[in-house]
């Protein structure tokens, strides 16, 4: 399956046409595993748009301008100079080859390697059945690891009132300053300062160790979730740290980031701010919820996951096994992903989804962003429209994604198709598969509902599912086919969504609360939701 999907295989001339059904391209990034054709370099690319050059077909040589090509997607002159190189219709490019692994050291990240920081809450109200599950959880994950992948690198916070850096070899306790709580700068100039002593390990070699640290766990103290968030910044920065999961079943009370009484940096500025940096470094952050009663005000802890490309789960004691062990097995099919989208001239990116609120306002303003990790389920939208009058047959659509992947190399694929410019409804119906568009609704939904506003969430799924029904009876029996399925998909998604809400509807929002969790999950979920989870009898 190709990496870039679209709504129909023919583009609307105009805004005003189907204005009630967005047109959507679909970025499936699993396709980063495809194989496909390789070349070492980057093609070159136009210098205003960026968009690249496809075929040697395009290069013209004039005796007063040279060698040259006109971009076809902005129609900007472009001189050619040195090697030439081009992007073709579906090509991957190693832009940067991976580095050495005679490099690679026992207290950094492999290069190209995997690597595994938990964040474990061991405040007193872990103590018993929830501690407990968090030992057999990581000690069954550490097993899994040194099975399947022996060479992660491994290292575990620890975190109540003090938070502290377990040396995984020697049993040391390495402790951030609580003087330093209060403070993001203080945090990271402290922890910076004990780089030198911390070191993380690799699984296999270390697997009986690992297991002796997990054991001696203990429950006290507070919950200093906020300073051990900034801590783990500083470690996931300077050991190339890939993947890190903080598990917690309480409030954050203690240090910058507690969700109770006064703060210089409210909570939800520091943990979406937070999110932002690891997204940055290419840091994947996930976070595990063990159900409580007085909850963990987890629509504030989500913005950790919804800024990174990470996961979020609200759990019993008794399901901790299996969301960890997804996530300590789960591989990253790119670190440090960019994507740029280029259309032609007259087409603009209206909205996405699939990625964060501040990366979306990127893609609007300048059709570029940088979006964090990329696993198989990770799928990007895009809603793009005309914004005149279309005079042309035929556009060009092409998304870059520039990432590094599991070997450590930094590489470009570049996707393009062409699609016919409808000039009518039926055009666009003929090839129509409203699967694409109703993902991206379903996407947009949840993202209303996890800030807070689910009945718009709902309607959009409410309107969506009214345009289709509007039309289905002129569609042709292959899209009507598809119609059914979407239908029925939506139904779902919209009664979960009234089930929500009547659920909310009995607690207060302003409150952390069980239900607040488990709902403000839920609703993480649906604004990542791919297309094969919606319809999983598609492929």
């Amino acid at each position: 399956m190709p990496m870039l999907k679209t709504s129909s295989e023919s583009f609307p001339a105009s805004k005003r046409m189907m204005s009630d059904i967005p047109y959507v391209l679909r970025v499936e990034f699993r396709d980063l595993a495809r194989d496909v054709k390789k070349i070492t370099g980057k093609p070159i690319a136009c210098y205003k748009c960026g968009g690249y050059l496809l075929s040697v077909d395009q290069i013209k040589d004039d005796p007063k301008v040279g060698k040259h090509f006109v971009c076809g997607f902005c129609g900007t002159l472009n001189v050619i100079e040195g090697e030439v190189i081009v992007a073709g219709y579906d090509t991957d490019f190693v832009v940067t080859p991976p580095p050495d692994k005679t490099e690679t050291t026992t207290d950094m990240m492999a290069a190209g390697g995997r690597s595994f920081l938990a964040l474990i809450d061991v405040s007193g109200s872990m103590a018993g059945a929830n501690l407990a599950a968090v030992k057999r959880s990581l000690n069954t994950s550490i097993d899994s690891l040194a099975a399947n992948s022996p060479n992660t690198l491994f290292g575990l916070i620890e975190f109540e009132s003090s938070v502290l850096f377990r040396d995984m070899e020697t049993g040391e306790a390495i402790e951030l300053p609580v003087d330093s709580f209060h403070n993001l700068d203080m945090v990271m100039t402290s922890a910076k300062k004990l780089l030198d002593r911390i070191k993380m390990v690799p699984v296999g070699k270390n697997s009986a160790k690992l297991k002796k640290h997990v054991k001696a766990l203990r429950d006290q103290g507070g919950t200093a979730l906020g300073p051990t968030v900034g801590m783990a910044y500083v470690l996931a920065k300077h050991r190339n740290v890939d993947r890190v999961v903080l598990l917690t079943d309480g409030l954050a009370n203690e240090g910058i980031g507690a969700l109770e009484g006064y703060q210089v940096t409210p909570a939800t500025n520091y943990y979406e701010n937070m999110g932002h940096m690891y997204r940055e470094i290419g840091t994947a952050l996930d976070v595990v919820g063990i159900a409580s009663i007085s909850g963990m005000e987890l629509k504030t802890l989500g913005l950790l996951p919804e800024a990174t490309g990470g996961q979020m789960y609200y759990v019993k004691p008794n399901e901790l096994d299996r969301s960890l062990s997804d996530l300590a097995g789960a591989s990253l099919l790119g670190r440090d992903v960019e994507v740029k989208l280029i259309t032609p001239l007259g087409v603009k990116i209206k909205d996405a989804s699939g990625v964060s609120r501040a990366v979306i306002e990127d893609f609007r303003k300048k059709s570029e962003g940088r979006i964090g990790v990329v696993g198989e389920n990770h799928e990007l939208y895009f809603h793009v429209e005309p914004e005149g009058e279309l005079k042309v047959d035929e556009i060009p659509v092409q998304v870059q994604v520039t990432y590094t992947d599991e070997e450590g190399a930094r590489r470009v694929r570049a996707v393009t198709t062409n699609l016919k410019v409808a000039k009518n409804e039926a055009e666009i119906f003929e090839t129509l598969d409203p699967t694409v568009g109703a993902t991206f609704v379903t996407q947009k939904a949840g993202e209303d509902a996890f800030r807070g506003d689910r009945a718009r969430g709902k309607s959009r799924i409410t309107a969506f599912r009214g345009a289709l029904k509007k039309r289905a009876g002129a569609a042709p029996k292959a899209v009507q086919s598809k119609l059914n399925k979407v239908e029925s998909a939506l139904a779902s998604e919209e009664a979960e969504m009234e089930r929500q809400e009547m659920q909310m509807r009995e607690v207060s929002e302003a409150a952390p609360s069980a239900a607040a969790d488990e709902v403000s999950t839920l609703n993480l979920a649906q604004m990542k939701r791919s297309s094969k989870d919606l319809f999983e009898d598609e492929e």
